[in-house]
């Protein structure tokens, strides 16, 4: 019976483990990843590098901290992204009728999109 317990344990770290690498590859994805402090990225790092048993309660609020922060952040940096990059389109075409040419790279520029959602999006209390 205790090697069943130990099994159990060794699945539930594991478990936790996955969701933290699939949280992190996806919050790089989504541009959240690097709003993140160095003392949040090391705890996320550790705790998949580290043989931890997931037992401190402590260890295991700070996490979900940090996911809290990592999945509000890509949320927001996603919808940004989503109006910014209507707005840029918008724009872009407006210039182009007017004779700016160079101006149709508006709507593949990234960067350029983000910042229009973020200064532009109601509510929008600060650019990261």
């Amino acid at each position: 019976m205790h090697d069943a317990g130990r099994i159990a344990s060794v699945s539930f770290s594991q478990k936790i483990n996955n969701h933290l690498k699939k949280a992190i590859i996806t919050s790089k994805r989504r541009g959240a990843w690097f709003w993140l402090d160095r003392r949040e990225k090391s705890l996320l790092y550790l705790a998949i590098r580290l043989k931890v048993s997931y037992k401190s309660l402590d260890l295991l609020r700070a996490l979900t901290s940090v996911l809290k922060k990592l999945e509000q952040q890509g949320e927001t940096l996603y919808a940004w992204l989503q109006r910014g990059t209507r707005l840029a389109w918008a724009f872009s075409e407006f210039a182009v009728r007017c004779g700016n040419r160079s101006a149709a790279s508006w709507r593949n520029d990234r960067s350029y999109a983000l910042y229009l959602g973020a200064v532009l999006s109601k509510g929008a209390g600060r650019v990261p």
